[in-house]
């Protein structure tokens, strides 16, 4: 699992070669979101974005199965997970490896963070997406402002080289290392059920054999303090020498934002969720305030 974290934490530092739109973008977008709903993937979040908001292209990328580019909203797939390799549409999802799936997931819920920042105060939205939306901003109130941070990524060095300062964020900074850690725990959460559920085998999904294997991984994830996102200095200055600065184990995930993502992202019931949060945060632990950056 940790290289497919750093896969994760990598992706925007990936230039990508000269990409070329996909012929019937609206088209795409529509049998992606209705093939994920059918090999059950999550699907309703995906259905909130408009068919004609994301630009859907194909392009030679360097390591890594996805990009997206929330200032022209575009997301940008690997041209070897196109059909044939010639980047008109994507190759059929029950194709693609759980870790590509999973990293197309962790893009496909940035391009679900674009469209609900882009649509908040709208009609457009849905109560789904109010409720994700509201919830994102008291949460990057009362978790991300104040964290701390280093240079060095946990998953390319050890937890002794790195070296943590406290820092106030801007507001900016706060959305994107919330964006970050969430786009984070969507990716785990899918590569962990796809691998525990034998690719969703009907049979096995969610046996309580399979469900505690889910939760255990989940456990020691939280409590390793794993799923930590970062984010990109907004002073351009600064940028040029440190590029990124990665959030503390401290202010990885909380249980809570767990619970918010598995119910509006991932679609799972509010059983599970409730079920998630108490299997790695016993009441005891929840009932204390004493975590950084509790709300």
């Amino acid at each position: 699992m940790p290289a497919f974290l750093v896969s994760l934490v990598l992706l925007f530092s990936m230039s990508s070669a000269q990409a070329a739109p996909v012929p019937d973008p609206q088209g795409e977008w529509a049998r992606l979101t209705k093939e994920a709903a059918a090999m059950g993937l999550p699907a309703r979040f995906l259905r909130l974005i408009p068919p004609d908001f994301v630009k859907l292209e194909f392009a030679d990328l360097k390591n890594v199965a996805a990009e997206y580019h929330p200032e022209d909203h575009r997301m940008v797939f690997h041209l070897a997970l196109s059909e044939g390799n010639h980047g008109r549409r994507l190759r059929s999802l029950r194709r693609i490896q759980n870790r590509d799936l999973a990293t197309i997931y962790h893009e496909l819920f940035h391009a679900y963070f674009d469209y609900v920042d882009f649509a908040s105060g709208t009609p457009t939205m849905t109560l789904q997406g109010v409720r994700f939306y509201n919830e994102a901003r008291r949460l990057q109130a009362c978790r991300y402002t104040v964290v701390e941070v280093s240079p060095i990524s946990l998953q390319k060095g050890s937890l002794r080289k790195a070296k943590f300062e406290k820092r106030r964020l801007t507001e900016r900074e706060a959305w994107d290392a919330l964006n970050e850690t969430w786009g984070v725990f969507v990716g785990w959460a899918v590569w962990n059920k796809l691998e525990v559920t034998n690719r969703l085998n009907p049979a096995l999904r969610w046996r309580w054999d399979v469900l505690e294997e889910f939760l255990d991984r989940l456990e020691a994830a939280y409590t390793g303090g794993e799923l930590t996102g970062y984010f990109e200095p907004a002073n351009q200055d600064e940028r040029k020498g440190i590029p990124r600065w990665y959030l503390a184990p401290s202010y990885a995930i909380s249980a809570p934002e767990i619970a918010l993502l598995l119910e509006v992202v991932l679609d799972e019931s509010p059983g599970m969720a409730g079920l998630a949060v108490s299997w790695i945060e016993p009441p005891a632990s929840r009932a204390g305030a004493s975590a950084p950056g509790r709300c």
